[in-house]
């Protein structure tokens, strides 16, 4: 993780190609359809299938290892989904050379089960879908055949033959926390159900191919779709699909689409030809061209940091230096009212639980004093304050422990202030006490002073000199180690000179227990 201090912003300008963005392969092997799944509860582990293998990775898509078994008869993994109440289970969609099936493991990949075989799927497309609300529903397009299984794959049931398409569509989605479903088609369009899936109707045409549908999780009724062919471009839905608008890229045969889960702004696009990925922040009015080798399939977006694309070449993962979680460009501190007034400024943040206050006196060793927290996922700017009255009176340093909610943090900077000058000479009861084997006497300056701080007994013995040299203005620590001295209780006598004239002394007890 990185903490980006910065006075620099970066903005996308439309339809621009950026040499600091790339893509970097992380795993050969193409798919078909999405072959990409996150874990709905852990964002940091994310699937992909290829062949007939699927590869696991826990690591935000950095590196992969073999997820169970290979599964038998697979040629092409299709699209696949986990169940957040049973981690151990998945359903995969796969071609197997001939013709199409579903199945299921109950044990992470170690065996596999068919439980829907000789199905009719779209051979490039994305044939099942998980309900957002009910993760135990999946739906499949065979052939014309709307299919549907609310035990997590393991039975299957035809809701209606009559959806409207001549053949296997494309892609299926369905809007959370309702009963509407979009199938996207080739040669047709989109088609809309408001009952589940029983019945059906058009709600946009083409002569070319809908080859992926997003739906938009944070603006109800939004939803995304990409065109290959007829006209090419990307088309957008507020209203749950029953109207469509081009936003960008006509004439582009488009193919993935992706959502960001937190932010409606960031909206990720492939390409099938043309090696070209787009990304806008700002929901459509600008995009951003990014360089990506070979045909498109789908793309996923964790965050603006974790994007991801399935192509025929394999799985890719963006990389840019811009890449930070949050982007801090300014941290300050100065003494107001005898405080410290602490104050930073944000340019943007990503998954940013708040910011741990730390203070040190030697710029070495710092403590919390203070969290405050953060606004998760912004793209706006944001403004922090806070005052510490807890300084010393030479140089205070602080900085700020910034902390995503995965637990992961990184440091700011380091800024540092002139503490406090004490109005008065004062000697501070030995801390601890009763104390062994060591304790700390603090005095207070309010000049420079020549000090002398002696140890007696209680007979009136001297023990031991402390210390005895000069002091400059301040407040001031001496750390003393009774080795060898026997238990009892010591009087410790400061004795100091200022150099305006004025003596100061002052005798306080101590408690050594052995």
């Amino acid at each position: 993780m990185k903490f980006f201090f910065s006075f620099v912003f970066f903005i996308f300008l439309s339809v621009n190609t950026f040499a600091q963005y790339s893509w970097q392969l992380k795993i050969s092997g193409g798919g078909r359809g999405n072959p990409i799944t996150i874990d709905p509860i852990n964002k940091n582990i994310i699937y992909y299938g290829s062949s007939s293998t699927i590869y696991k990775s826990t690591d935000r898509g950095e590196t992969f290892v073999l997820f169970g078994s290979t599964i038998p008869g697979s040629s092409a993994i299709k699209s696949f989904h986990l169940n957040p109440n049973r981690p151990n289970e998945m359903v995969v969609a796969v071609y197997k050379g001939s013709g199409y099936k579903m199945v299921k493991t109950t044990d992470n990949g170690a065996s596999w089960t068919t439980t829907h075989d000789n199905l009719s799927f779209s051979f490039y497309g994305v044939p099942s879908t998980q309900d957002p609300t009910h993760p135990d529903t999946i739906y499949i397009m065979n052939g014309n055949n709307f299919d549907r299984s609310t035990d997590f794959g393991e039975t299957w049931t035809t809701l209606t033959s009559s959806v409207g398409t001549t053949s296997a569509p494309c892609d299926i989605e369905v809007f959370p926390d309702t009963s509407v479903i979009l199938v996207g088609d080739q040669l047709h369009g989109i088609f809309r159900s408001l009952d589940y899936g029983f019945t059906w109707s058009q709600v946009y045409s083409t002569s070319g191919e809908i080859p992926t549908i997003a739906v938009d999780f944070n603006k109800p009724g939004t939803a995304w779709a990409t065109k290959f062919s007829g006209g090419g471009g990307v088309i957008r839905s507020t209203n749950y699909g029953q109207s469509w608008t081009t936003i960008a890229y006509s004439g582009i045969s488009t193919w993935g689409v992706h959502i960001h889960p937190d932010n409606s702004d960031y909206v990720v696009v492939g390409t099938w030809s043309g090696s070209n990925v787009y990304i806008t922040r700002n929901w459509g009015t600008n995009w951003l061209q990014t360089s990506l080798p070979a045909s498109n399939y789908a793309v996923a977006v964790i965050d603006t940091m974790n994007v991801f694309a399935a192509q025929s070449g394999g799985f890719y993962k963006l990389d840019s230096p811009y890449f930070v979680p949050v982007e801090l460009i300014s941290f300050t501190a100065k003494v107001v009212d005898n405080k410290a007034l602490l104050e930073w400024s944000t340019a943007s943040e990503i998954n940013n639980q708040g910011f741990d206050v730390e203070i040190s006196y030697d710029n070495q060793s710092f403590e919390k004093i203070a969290f405050i927290p953060g606004f998760g996922t912004s793209s706006e700017q944001h403004s922090y304050s806070y005052a510490v009255d807890k300084l010393l009176s030479e140089k205070n340093y602080f900085r700020l422990r910034q902390v995503d909610f995965d637990g992961t943090f990184e440091y700011s900077p380091v800024v540092e202030v002139d503490g406090l000058l004490p109005s008065e000479f004062y000697l501070a009861q030995n801390h601890p006490n009763p104390f062994n084997p060591a304790t700390s006497i603090q005095f207070s300056l309010p000049v420079e002073a020549s000090v002398k701080i002696q140890l007696f007994n209680m007979l009136g013995e001297k023990i031991t000199e402390i210390t005895n040299r000069e002091f400059s203005a301040g407040v001031h620590t001496i750390n003393f180690a009774a080795d060898g001295l026997s238990s009892g209780t010591y009087l410790y006598l400061l004795e100091a000179k200022g150099n305006n004239g004025v003596i100061f002394n002052q005798t306080k007890k101590m408690l050594l227990l052995k």
